[in-house]
């Protein structure tokens, strides 16, 4: 079982966990948000037993083992890293970061701390995105069942 908290109380979160829930190893357990009540409400309606409106005590709380992050873009690299800082896997929505020294810092601190960082963008993983990688390297790409199972020399 993988316990989530989740940052960010909007609809791509409302997305996320109605495919999250899903998967039989998935469980919402803490809720973040800047005001309390709006905690409060996101996780009745999702049955989350946590909340927070204080990231530090988020972020060390002992009620979840990885973050799914769809706050404002500003503020990933933050919330990851401090999440990742206290031993948490990083899912965070797309875009990233909010630049490339955001980006090379989540990547150092996942690696310091043991932790898994993941970008949510499924395009990589879509059939049309092995399409363009057609036309960028010039190799052909081998499709099985919509998935890129690899390029081929050409």
């Amino acid at each position: 079982m993988i316990r989530f908290g989740v940052i960010g109380t909007n609809w791509i979160t409302d997305r996320f966990l109605a495919a999250a829930k899903l998967v039989e190893d998935f469980e919402l357990t803490a809720v973040y948000s800047r005001t309390k009540e709006r905690a409060e409400i996101f996780a009745e309606k999702h049955q989350a037993t946590s909340v927070f409106s204080d990231l530090n005590d988020f972020a060390s709380s002992d009620q979840f083992d990885a973050v799914y992050i769809a706050s404002p873009t500003a503020l990933h690299a933050e919330q990851a890293i401090l999440c990742m800082e206290n031993g948490k896997h990083a899912f965070v929505e797309k875009p990233f970061a909010s630049n490339e020294r955001e980006v090379g810092r989540m990547i150092e601190v996942a690696r310091a701390n043991q932790v898994l960082l993941m970008e949510g963008m499924k395009t990589t993983h879509m059939p049309n995105f092995g399409v363009l990688q057609i036309f960028r390297t010039r190799k052909p790409i081998v499709f099985r069942h919509g998935m890129i199972v690899r390029s081929v020399k050409g």
